[in-house]
This record gives structure tokens, sequence and C-alpha cells, in this order.
């Protein structure tokens, strides 16, 4: 435990890219174990709490102290973490998700030395445009205000003026927000690739996730079907997202000579320590395209550029401009509609 006299750093994390950008600032700004705290706050689903509990082992926040705020007990501990909060200095605040009003909670309820943001994938750059354009909006109800109140939470801080971001996309520094860009030293050393195993078939990865609204079971069946006939006489495995189910995905792609598999772990250390020959990776914009890339860039990583989703997603020529930029490849999609003039819709 923490002496309540020494000032501390405190990290809040949802996710396993959360998580794992967390690790990095914590080794980027120095803090020390000492005078660290981390916040699990309120995982999504039991596959999230399962990554994040093998993350957090092997990226050594063990011995570090830690609240797990489960969504079961979520608001009968809030109360007791914010009373132990107040009694405590803040020398840097480490924000995973900067647009949940959960996370909220602290950066407006505690005050702190240094607010800082790391990642939550490619919502980073749609939050970073927010704040040039609009500034950052709460997502705080007046009826949420009133029952933090209750348990002696006030919504009561002032972003600053400039917001820190440390993030691995190439975001430019402004007046507003001050860029630190990371290249992963953590994840490196802690995930050594594991030699290749050449009695294996060599695969092609597909990399499942939820977006898309109406339009996404539609698309993810002509984004399987553009990969396998781009890809005959190989093995496709398509990697589910956290949030995905195993039985809809079952049901969806039953035409098509695949394997589902839940890893268990994130993509980025299930291709460093499973010893499988990566042929190619494929998705529509899984951040871990850029992930994958930046870590292994011998890796052959493509893009689905799906006009039908592309028109849903923010900056999305944006994003796949930063995506070229590390070396990730764009695959049009056959028969994908034309959504911005002069562009063509069909593959070469």
């Amino acid at each position: 435990m923490i002496s309540a006299a020494s000032p501390i750093n405190v990290f809040v994390a949802s996710t396993p890219l959360q998580l794992i950008s967390c690790s990095e600032a914590r080794y980027h700004y120095g803090c020390s174990s000492e005078k660290t705290l981390l916040i699990i706050a309120r995982p999504d689903n039991r596959e999230t709490e399962g990554q994040m509990a093998f993350l957090a082992e092997a990226l050594g926040w063990q011995g570090i102290e830690t609240i797990y705020l489960k969504k079961s007990s979520f608001y009968l501990r809030l109360g007791s973490v914010a009373r132990s909060l107040s009694k405590r200095t803040i020398e840097r605040l480490f924000i995973g998700n900067k647009s949940s009003w959960i996370h909220e909670v602290f950066y407006r309820g505690f005050d702190s030395e240094q607010l800082i943001f790391v990642d939550d994938g490619l919502a980073t750059v749609t939050y970073y445009h927010a704040i040039h354009d609009e500034g950052i909006a709460s997502r705080i109800s007046p009826a949420k205000k009133r029952l933090l109140r209750t348990m002696g939470i006030r919504i009561h801080r002032v972003v600053p003026e400039v917001i820190a971001f440390f993030t691995f996309f190439p975001l430019p520094n402004s007046e507003l927000v001050q860029v630190r860009v990371h290249d992963f030293p953590v994840f490196r050393k802690t995930f050594k690739k594991t030699p290749c195993d050449n009695s294996q078939t060599p695969m092609v990865g597909f990399l499942g996730q939820p977006f898309g609204g109406e339009d996404r079971l539609q698309q993810l069946k002509l984004q399987i079907q553009h990969v396998v006939e781009r890809h005959p006489d190989s093995r496709v495995v398509y990697f589910m997202h956290r949030k995905e189910s195993r039985g809809e995905l079952e049901a969806l792609l039953a035409e098509f000579p695949l394997e589902i598999r839940q890893a268990g772990r994130p993509i980025e250390v299930e291709v460093a320590l499973s010893g499988e020959i990566y042929l190619a990776f494929y998705s529509f914009a899984s951040t871990a395209l850029f992930t994958l890339k930046k870590i292994f860039p011998e890796i052959r990583v493509f893009q689905i550029d799906d006009a039908a989703l592309g028109a849903r997603l923010p900056y999305y020529d944006e994003i796949r401009r930063m995506f070229g930029s590390v070396g990730v490849e764009t695959t049009l999609l056959r028969g994908s509609r034309l959504f911005e003039a002069g562009r063509p819709v069909q593959s070469p």
C-alpha cells in the first residue's frame, strides 16, 4: 500500500489495449512501483477481464497497488475509492477511455498535477479531432452527477487548456494537444517473438471487429469472400474480437473454408508467442492492423478499403493514410459502393 502522504501516479484502464498503453506510459514517464496505482475500471465482459489479468501479470503490474472496479460491484466500490483518492496527491493521471463517463469521473472528479490520455484504439484519432473542433464534451448526465455526489464525488475539475496524448499514432502536436509518440518498447521487451514452427501450415489471419452497425454482417461476409478469393489455397483463420459472438459468426460464415478462433489474448501477443507462420493479416479498419505492422514490420498487413463501412467511420481517409505510413497495404473490396467522387469501385 502506498503511503497516503506520497504523491502517486494513477492509471485507469478498461480494455487490453488501454492496459498495454498504460504499461508503455508507466515506463516512459518513469513511474515507480512504490508510487503507482492501477485502476481496472469496469471491463465489459469476462473475455476482457481474462485478457487484462494476463497482461497485468506479463507486463509487470503484479506487486503494484491495484483496484478492480467490476461491473457487479462498480457503484458499491466507487465511493470507497473516491474517499481514498481524495486524501492523496495525484502527480500524474493516465486515462484510457477519453470519451467514457466512467473514466471522466476520474479526470474531472479528482485533481492531478498532469493529465495524460493514452491510446484507446482508433477512438484516439476521433477524440484528437474533437478536442480541436468542439472541446471536451462531458458524458456525465445530471442524474449521474447527483448519484456521484452521494458517493462524495464532485465533478468540478476543468480540463487543462493543453491536453497531453501518449500514443502510438503519428498525430501532430498543436496548440491544444501535446503529443508523445511511442514505439512499444515495453511490449517488444516482454513478448519476444517465438521461433516459427515450420511444421505448421502458414495462415492468413482476419481480424474481427464489432464496428459497422446495421451494415456490419453484410459487409463482413463480403470482406471474408474477398480474402478467401485472394488466398484460395491458404489456411484462413478468423480471429474474433472480444465483443463478437461465435454463434453469430459461425452461422454467417458457414459457407467459407475458415477457422474461427478466440485467441484468449491480444492478437499482438498471439503473433509474438504462438510460433505460427503468418502470410498476411486483413481487416477493415482494426487498430490491430496498425499495431501489428508497427511491431512486426516483416508481416504483410492489408486494410480492406470498404466504402460502405468507410462512410460510417470518422476521419476514414486520415486513418487509411496513417496505416499506410507504417506499411499497411490497401486492397479495395470488390463490389464496394462508391462514396467518394472519382474513386474506383472495383479491385484491380
